[in-house]
């Protein structure tokens, strides 16, 4: 998506969905950008990109920190394999099948 409100928009079209996100979105539009996310598509499920550089820098730690307390499902630090992903994207258990 573009921008965020564009992200929402879409997202607000869906009972659930799966977003991919980098955590320089993150950093762009704040921690809070997960709480929206999880607003409007209720049963999203998010996975987070990050850089392992990015684990000695202080903020972007907090920042990973944050939006693991708010409760993404998954946070994958670069270098990652393809399979890594397809895993983590592929299975899905509707919260309503449960």
């Amino acid at each position: 998506m573009g921008d965020q409100k564009e992200l929402l928009r879409e997202l607000k079209k869906s009972r659930c969905a799966t977003v991919l996100i980098d955590c320089s979105a993150v950093s762009d539009y704040g921690a809070g950008i997960i709480s929206k996310i999880k607003v409007v598509c209720r049963h999203s499920r998010i996975i987070v990109f990050c850089d392992k550089a990015h684990l000695v820098d202080s903020h972007h730690r907090g920042i990973i920190k944050e939006i693991l307390a708010i409760g993404v499902y998954a946070c994958v630090m670069a270098p990652y394999k393809g399979w890594e992903v397809i895993s983590l994207a592929g299975y899905y258990s509707h919260p309503e099948r449960k």
